[in-house]
């Protein structure tokens, strides 16, 4: 079977490997040199080399390979290959970042450093997740359970974490305990951020009595309608509510388009987590405004008959 490297094979790759440095760097440089809780097999590998002095970067690496070979086993060689990277990357970044002295202790205060800490864990998560990845580790164990026993991922994984974070508290001072929390309460938030990153967007409602200027307002502006029957709930007569999605930045624009049409108009707006879809994840690449209707083609019917093969006369 042939092997094809694409480009987007090459950019995921490279996004997984820069998300694991970026962890590392993080766990290295801000939460372990200020003896903060964490979590995950790092806090594993922290509480080992309080108790029994083994070094942090060989607990991880060998736990980290110890969970692939049984996630390997349990799951198959799929599950095995998108797990690969993290389980390798990360311990062998946690050991270079580890072992440069310079990178210890760049900030003097560490609240800043649980705050560092937790912003660039979660942007280097986050560019991990969002592409389906997996840093390995606890992750394994986790998603085996739910293959297996149908426990949930996210409940498994958040068990994991506490009894970590609580093996540790033996070994850690108040202010290590209470940073720990604060960068894993970051990490978590900024983590979602990063995964919804570009992905999100806005919906709009909008109720006018100028509907039909207000329509091709928004369709010569790019934007992609829907018309809605509805019913007044007072009068109980007839409306049709203009559906719109959009992206953050275009927000502003649509408002003032639609008020300078029509001052009274009614609009909703909501934000969405993400939007998938013809001028956001993928674009027909072909559409126009067309002003005339009678003189408008479908996007879905042009798409279509343009991949189509022209057939011999």
């Amino acid at each position: 079977m042939e092997l094809r490297i694409t480009r987007k094979n090459v950019f995921e790759f490279a996004q997984m490997i820069a998300g694991n440095a970026i962890c590392a760097f993080s766990m290295a440089c801000f939460a372990l040199p200020y003896d903060m809780v964490v979590s995950g097999v790092s806090g594993i590998g922290r509480m080992l080399k309080e108790s029994m002095g083994i070094s942090i970067t060989l607990s991880v690496a060998v736990i980290n390979i110890v969970f692939f070979l049984l996630g390997a086993l349990l799951l198959g060689r799929k599950f095995a290959a998108s797990t690969a990277i993290g389980t390798f990357a990360y311990p062998f970044f946690l050991g270079v970042f580890q072992n440069i002295e310079v990178l210890q202790h760049l900030v003097d205060d560490p609240l800043l450093a649980a705050i560092c800490a937790g912003v660039l864990d979660g942007v280097g998560l986050g560019l991990v997740i969002r592409i389906g990845g997996s840093t390995g580790g606890i992750d394994i164990p986790a998603i085996i359970l739910n293959r297996k026993f149908s426990l949930k991922t996210g409940t498994v994984m958040s068990a994991f974490d506490i009894m970590i974070f609580l093996i540790q508290i033996p070994f850690t001072r108040t202010n290590g305990i209470i940073l720990g929390i604060l960068y894993a309460l970051i990490y978590s938030v900024v983590m979602n951020r990063m995964i919804l990153l570009e992905q999100g967007g806005i919906q709009l409602m909008i109720w006018t009595d100028n509907l039909p200027a207000v329509n091709e307002k928004l369709l010569s502006m790019d934007m992609g309608t829907t018309l809605l029957k509805a019913r007044g709930g007072y009068m109980r007569e007839p409306k049709e509510v203009i559906y719109c999605a959009a992206s953050n930045r275009n927000l502003n624009r649509i408002k003032k388009a639609v008020l300078g049409i029509d001052p009274k108009a009614f609009i909703t707006i909501t934000s969405m987590n993400e939007i998938n879809g013809n001028g956001f994840t993928w674009d027909f690449g072909n559409e126009v405004y067309v002003p005339e209707l009678e003189d408008r083609i479908d996007g879905h019917e042009l798409e279509q008959s343009l991949a189509e093969p022209e057939t011999a006369n």
